[in-house]
């Protein structure tokens, strides 16, 4: 199958199929292992494709496995819209949805803000302890702890006991909101319903790390810092875990603290954490503890990728830190890794600007043995800087290397022509002249006036 995909598109191979089948029921049994296929690829927008494609020759889809697992996929890409149709398709398809159909539909309302119709669909007998703390939560996220807590009560009432990730979601949310009274009563339950250890002397690891692995990072954090607060040693996999969960919420502040301490504390922690803590450092502002991490990080060769690097760099030229911008570029290029021109450009606007220009090609020079380029904004101002100087010859050498990247206007060349005119270089000018006008790059006729009568 993986071949004939490779060659042929999926839907070609469902009109092939589909074809050689004689009746519904083979059809639906080829079109549901299509889809499966697909799912398991991890194609499921392709998946849907191929439900849409079904649907033209009349079939519809039997399986509720297969509807399930496309709805799965389609919630964890956030894809609520093509949930609910797909939702629609299903109810029209006449296929019974049973309660993993449910956690789904709810999960959509959740992801929608409709908690309410989700409490609805509870009352309305459709429930489930998953499908409880789906809702509770959501309700946490957005700081309604009376909801959460009624909805605990709830499921007490239908004997369906909370478990440790149930009650972790308001503790979590109590963590984030800094809800210190709930924070405490959430603590006591757990510890009464032996989901916590009743000293803290002993399990706050197994607390730390089970929490992150629920992606709690708030909840996680507290145990954290509540166990360092009482010189409770921690073991070096939480460290790791903190580590990991702060670099996957995005909170790098929070992820840049841990690494100190990691750091001074020489803790040991496996080295999959550090490509995403670099790349979550390239989101923070420039400042010296930043770029000394994020060196540090680049030197034991943990380097992020090249579009994270290049945001930053371009943030510190903004910032006017051309200092360290030159210094952190300066050691990504050792490195033999080209980011793109946008944060190489403004480094080399920057030094044409000061009179620098020595510095400006030094650069370009380094960019061009990566294969990379500048934009032609500052090519231009290069080439500008560079005949200012009368470096002809440089001048030459770069606007070459502008033609084999195709990185050239109406201006470069106005430039390149303007500037050898004034150098006596007149053949070389009029050659440039010539080509200027056969790729159909004329400058408008004051400019292109100006151009000739130094010809004259």
């Amino acid at each position: 199958m993986d071949s004939i995909i490779q060659s042929e598109s999926v839907f070609s191979v469902v009109d092939l199929m589909i074809g050689a089948c004689r009746d519904r029921v083979s059809q639906s049994v080829v079109s549901d292992f299509v889809i499966g296929f697909c799912l398991n690829k991890g194609l499921v927008l392709e998946g849907l494709r191929v439900l849409g494609k079904i649907r033209v020759y009349g079939i519809d889809l039997n399986s509720l496995d297969c509807c399930n697992a496309l709805l799965e996929g389609l919630v964890k890409m956030g894809e609520v819209n093509l949930g609910w149709c797909l939702c629609a398709a299903t109810v029209r398809s006449n296929v019974s949805m049973n309660l993993n159909s449910w956690g789904l539909v709810v999960q959509l309302l959740c992801k929608r803000g409709k908690l309410d119709n989700a409490v609805k669909l509870v009352n309305s007998g459709v429930y489930s302890g998953f499908i409880y703390e789906l809702i509770i939560d959501s309700y946490c996220k957005k700081g309604d702890f009376k909801a959460a807590f009624d909805l605990l009560n709830d499921m007490d009432c239908k004997n369906l006991r909370p478990d440790f990730s149930t009650y972790s979601s308001i503790l979590d949310g109590a963590c984030r909101y800094d809800e210190v009274v709930v924070i405490e009563t959430i603590i006591r339950d757990m510890v009464e319903k032996k989901l916590l250890p009743v000293s803290p002397l002993f399990g706050y690891d197994s607390v730390i790390q089970k929490l992150c692995e629920l992606g709690k990072a708030y909840a996680a954090n507290m145990f954290f810092e509540r166990a360092r607060n009482l010189k409770i040693g921690i073991r070096d996999d939480s460290y790791d875990c903190m580590l990991k969960l702060l670099c996957k919420e995005g909170r790098g502040r929070e992820a840049m603290e841990v690494f100190n301490m990691i750091s001074e504390e020489r803790i040991t922690v496996k080295s999959d954490c550090y490509p995403a803590f670099a790349e979550i450092i390239c989101t923070e502002e420039p400042s010296n503890e930043v770029e000394a991490m994020l060196k540090d990080l680049i030197d034991s060769g943990f380097v992020p990728c090249g579009s994270d690097l290049s945001k930053f760099v371009a943030a510190q030229c903004k910032q006017g830190r051309w200092k360290e911008a030159e210094s952190m570029l300066s050691l990504v290029l050792e490195k033999g890794l080209m980011l793109d021109y946008l944060c190489c450009s403004l480094l080399v606007e920057h030094y044409c600007t000061c009179k620098q220009v020595d510095r400006g090609i030094a650069l370009h020079d380094r960019v061009e043995k990566l294969g990379g380029n500048l934009d032609v904004t500052t090519y231009n101002t290069l080439l500008v800087g560079l005949f200012k100087e009368r470096k002809i010859e440089e001048a030459s050498r770069v606007f070459d290397y502008m033609r084999r990247k195709k990185v050239l206007n109406t201006c470069s060349y106005s430039i390149m022509v303007a500037g050898l005119s004034r150098e006596k270089e007149s053949r070389r000018a009029m050659q440039i002249h010539d080509e200027m006008l056969r790729v159909g790059l004329k400058p408008d006729k004051a400019i292109y006036k100006r151009l000739i009568s130094r010809f004259l």
